[in-house]
């Protein structure tokens, strides 16, 4: 199985190292450790609050920047790690945050940009236009979304962008997203899962302790592998070493259609961060 997948000419590794909750200088430490141990995707964001340590740790690594794939997220809600909740980022400031997201990442470009949660005090229409402007400018190479349902990506389309380049939401086998999935894959969406192990739920399931065994895997690698084998990329977080090498050491085995079937059977609508229809910080639907 290829370790990648590729849309649009821009390809992307299936496995990521997602910096949500690291800070300080343990994110510069992660992230540089992340790169020597093989990782050649960073995520990140500009809620992380970490953007600085993680250009830092990019830079220490002595890895080419050309070779790693970056992201980072708008954020468009207002809303950041230290829970500072700030002035909802209008439309015409996007390219300014843009821009300082890139200085404090010390690069001049970004592989993925991504709409970190949508707004609805915002034109939608209006945002992607700016953000596809990003791109025409090559500080960005593919654009995409973050946490947005069937309906959302339907509008997208709707108004004309239909070559989002990928979907990350909260995705692991206690919660199915098995109809924005298929929405996904019939729009050509990448689906980015994060969460994927559901912040360690996973090593508490019988049933994917008893594949851990079967498999001679830890519980962590069946599941990031049960993800990728749906042609779906993973952004689990670690701070540690031995997991971090663990999370992309799951290349030379497969989970066979059986016991793919059941840890789908394990879903059971348990999300770790809330959705659209009940997140507080998104405000109303027009």
């Amino acid at each position: 199985m290829s370790k990648t997948l590729t849309k649009s000419g821009l390809t992307i590794p299936l496995i990521g190292l997602g910096t949500w909750e690291l800070r300080g200088r343990k994110c510069k430490k992660v992230v540089r450790k992340s790169l020597e141990l093989g990782y050649r995707h960073i995520d990140t964001a500009a809620m992380y609050e970490n953007e600085s340590e993680v250009g830092v740790g990019l830079a220490e690594s002595g890895v080419d920047r050309n070779d790693v794939f970056l992201t980072t997220k708008i954020n468009t809600i207002g809303w950041t790690a230290s829970q500072e909740r700030k002035t909802v980022i209008k439309n015409e400031h996007i390219v300014d945050e843009f821009n300082q997201s890139l200085s404090d990442l010390k690069t001049d470009y970004v592989d993925l940009l991504l709409i970190h949660w949508p707004t609805f005090s915002t034109n939608l229409g209006d945002m992607l236009e700016i953000m596809y402007g990003i791109k025409e400018s090559q500080k960005a190479r593919a654009i995409g979304v973050s946490n947005f349902n069937t309906t959302l990506l339907n509008e997208c389309t709707r108004l004309g962008f239909d070559d989002i380049y990928c979907n990350q939401v909260e995705y692991h086998p206690f919660l199915s997203q098995e109809i924005l999935l298929k929405k996904m894959n019939e729009m050509n969406v990448i689906p980015v899962a994060y969460c994927p192990i559901c912040r360690g739920d996973v090593a508490k399931d019988s049933v994917i302790i008893e594949l851990s065994e079967k498999y001679n895997k830890t519980p962590a690698q069946v599941t990031l592998r049960w993800v990728i084998q749906q042609q779906s990329v993973a952004i689990p977080k670690s701070a540690k070493k031995r997991r971090l090498k663990e999370n992309i050491d799951i290349y030379d085995f497969e989970i066979d259609d059986q016991d793919m079937d059941r840890i789908h059977s394990l879903a059971r609508g348990q999300r770790l961060v809330p959705n659209l229809d009940s997140n507080p910080l998104l405000g109303a639907w027009d």
